[in-house]
């Protein structure tokens, strides 16, 4: 998924997030601000997802493995070694992703 993001310039987040009177939302192309998110990482995980479905990476999963997908939350993961979430992890803006290990 990484390279998918990193293609279509998501690395630049800090553009996309919109911070307005106590909730986040995200710019897209396709919808000019998603949200209302309570928490910076809940609308960087909003973008993760709609830039998974905007590129088709859900297409190629069984129904139960989008659902699983589109659920995922860092904040609430239990599982080791998480795929999704080391790839959110590695484009959230460092502040945040060393608040999530802290």
């Amino acid at each position: 998924m990484i390279d998918v993001l990193t293609q279509i310039g998501l690395l630049e987040i800090d553009n996309r997030l919109v911070y307005r009177q106590g909730k986040w939302f995200v710019r897209t192309r396709e919808i000019p601000e998603r949200g209302p998110y309570d928490t910076r990482l809940e609308a960087v995980e909003g973008l993760y997802r709609h830039v998974a479905i905007c590129t088709g990476r859900l297409s190629h999963c069984d129904q139960e493995e989008a659902a699983a997908f589109m659920q995922h939350s860092v904040q609430k993961c239990c599982q080791p070694a998480c795929d999704l979430c080391a790839d959110l992890l590695a484009v959230l803006p460092v502040e945040t992703a060393i608040q999530l290990n802290a």
